[in-house]
C-alpha cells in the first residue's frame, strides 16, 4: 500500500495562515509606501510598475490561499478547486519571474556593459522589461490555463487512462504534456536570470568597493551602500525562489509517478509558497528605499510620540 503524504485540512489552516495575515498586512504597507513615497525616496520606471507587480501579486496569491484555507473544509465543485490552485501558481510563479526582471534592471544598472545586445537593452531598458515582462506572463498563464484545462476538457479514450487530484482527473494527457514543457521552460528561465544576474553583480560591486578602499580608503558612497543592500537582498530572495522552484520542476517531471501520493490536495505546496511570499515581501522592504525610508519615518513618530507620552 502506498505511503500518501499529504496536509491535512486543520493543520493546513493553522500553519498558513499567520504567514497569510502577515503578509497581507504588509503589502497593504507597501502599497501605501508606493502611493505616498516618503520624503527622499522616488521610483523610476519599470521599477514602480514591477513593484507594484510584486506586491498585486503577493496580495492575490494570500487572499486565495485564504480562501483556499476555506475551501478546504467543503465539498465544493472540482472545477473551482482547480481554478484556484491555478490562479495561486500564476500569481506565485509570477512573482518568481517579476523578481528576474528586477535582477536584469539593477544588472543593467550597476554594472558596465560592453556587449552590444546589453548596451542596446540597457539604452532601451523600460521597453526590454515591459516587452520581456507580458510575453513571460502570456507564457505562464496560458501554459496555468491549459494544465486547468486537461482537469475539466475530454479527450478520446482519456478514461482508460487518468491520474487523479482528489478527485479530480487529468481527462486530456496531451493538454497536459503541452502545459508541463511550458511550465518547466517558464521556471528554468528565470531560475537561470536570478543566479547569474545578482551574482555578476555582486562580484561586480565587491572588486569595485575594494577598488575604492586601496585608492581612497572609504566605501561609504551611500549609492554603494544602496546597490550592495539592494543585491544581497537579491541573491537572499534568490536562495529563497530556487528550492521551491526545483520542487516544482519535481512535481512536474514526476506527476505521474508521484502526484497520488505526495500532496495530492495541494496544501503542502500552496503553505510552502504563502511562506516563501511573506519572505519575498519582507525582503523588498530591506532593500527598496521607497519602503524602508517610510518604515524609519513611521518608527522615529512613534518613538516621538510614545516620548512625549512617557514626558506627560
Amino acid at each position: 500500500m502506498a505511503i500518501v503524504i499529504e496536509m491535512k485540512n486543520l493543520p493546513f489552516a493553522i500553519v498558513c495562515s499567520p504567514f497569510c495575515i502577515c503578509s497581507t498586512i504588509l503589502n497593504i504597507f507597501f502599497i501605501f509606501c508606493l502611493c505616498k513615497p516618503a520624503v527622499g525616496a522616488s521610483l523610476r520606471q519599470p521599477m514602480h510598475v514591477l513593484l507594484a507587480a510584486v506586491l498585486g501579486n503577493s496580495t492575490v496569491q494570500q487572499l486565495l490561499t485564504m480562501i483556499s484555507v476555506v475551501l478546504s473544509f467543503f465539498s465544493l465543485p472540482d472545477w473551482l478547486l482547480v481554478v484556484n490552485v491555478a490562479i495561486i501558481l500564476q500569481a506565485y510563479c509570477s512573482s518568481f519571474s517579476i523578481n528576474a526582471w528586477i535582477s536584469i534592471f539593477y544588472y543593467m544598472k550597476i554594472v558596465p556593459q560592453h556587449w552590444k545586445v546589453f548596451l542596446w537593452i540597457k539604452k532601451n531598458i523600460k521597453g526590454a522589461v515591459f516587452a520581456g515582462f507580458l510575453f513571460d506572463q502570456t507564457l505562464l498563464m496560458s501554459a496555468l490555463s491549459i494544465g486547468a484545462a486537461s482537469y475539466l476538457t475530454p479527450s478520446p479514450g482519456a478514461a482508460l487512462n487518468v491520474t487523479m487530484f482528489e478527485g479530480k482527473t487529468v481527462v486530456n494527457r496531451a493538454l497536459y504534456k503541452l502545459s508541463t514543457r511550458m511550465v518547466l521552460v517558464y521556471l528554468i528561465c528565470p531560475a537561470c536570470t536570478l543566479l547569474v544576474s545578482w551574482g555578476r553583480t555582486f562580484f561586480y560591486l565587491r572588486r569595485h568597493i575594494k577598488r575604492m578602499e586601496q585608492t581612497t580608503g572609504s566605501c561609504s558612497h551611500p549609492q554603494q551602500k544602496n546597490h550592495m543592500r539592494v543585491t544581497v537582498m537579491g541573491i537572499v530572495q534568490t536562495a529563497l525562489f530556487l528550492p521551491t522552484s526545483l520542487y516544482a520542476m519535481i512535481m512536474t517531471l514526476l506527476f505521474t509517478t508521484l502526484y497520488e501520493t505526495l500532496d495530492s490536495n495541494k496544501h503542502i505546496t500552496i503553505t510552502i509558497m504563502s511562506m516563501l511570499n511573506l519572505a519575498n515581501v519582507s525582503c523588498l522592504g530591506f532593500s527598496q528605499s521607497v519602503f524602508r525610508l517610510r518604515v524609519i519615518t513611521l518608527m522615529k513618530r512613534l518613538k516621538k510620540a510614545f516620548g512625549s507620552v512617557d514626558q506627560n
